[in-house]
């Protein structure tokens, strides 16, 4: 069975696909969340997510360019935003461990959770559409070795991703309740 360039960079990117839809997940669910001042140290994430859907559907399938461009005007905004507009301060408020510890932390905030849904609808679209360049085995192949990263990354006991029911001393003390106005 010969891999050629393509089908490499379709797996290399369905890998990265599928990471970002098992992380975005974690935090949705309340799986697996960072500390607030551990998340707000890696903006340049937007970056490489926004990025990752942009060669997928521009370079290499052609296919969902309208969304794609949705998505990445999206993350580009939190980029270029972070930490200083309200509203991207907001979305990292609420995918904070922070959030939880918070008076608000416990409400409903139905544009985070369509943002991030959406997010995780392009990458998991992009996967779909990936599949045309890989065989059955590739997918379970790679969609197996992107649980394992993400596992890796996410549930790591040197990094502070912590389940918000579980978190580790030192974990704990990165969080101080949200201040709102």
């Amino acid at each position: 069975m010969e891999v050629g360039l393509w089908n490499m960079v379709a797996m290399l990117l369905f890998v990265l696909e599928a990471y970002h839809v098992l992380g975005h997940t974690a935090v949705l669910f309340r799986i697996r969340m960072l500390p607030r001042r551990d998340l707000v140290r890696i903006r340049s994430y937007f970056l490489l997510d926004g990025f990752t859907t942009f060669v997928v559907a521009f370079f290499v399938t052609g296919r969902l360019q309208w969304l794609v461009l949705l998505h990445l005007v999206q993350h580009l905004y939190y980029y270029f935003t972070w930490e200083k507009s309200s509203f991207a301060k907001r979305v990292v408020d609420w995918s904070s461990l922070d959030w939880l510890e918070s008076p608000r932390g416990g409400k409903m905030e139905l544009d985070n959770i369509l943002g991030t849904f959406f997010d995780i609808l392009v990458h998991a679209s992009n996967m779909c559409v990936l599949c045309s360049y890989l065989t059955s085995v590739h997918v379970l192949f790679l969609m197996a070795f992107a649980q394992v990263a993400a596992c890796f990354v996410l549930f790591n006991p040197r990094l502070a991703w912590s389940s918000p029911g579980a978190l580790a001393p030192w974990v704990q003390r990165r969080i101080s309740p949200l201040q709102f106005q």
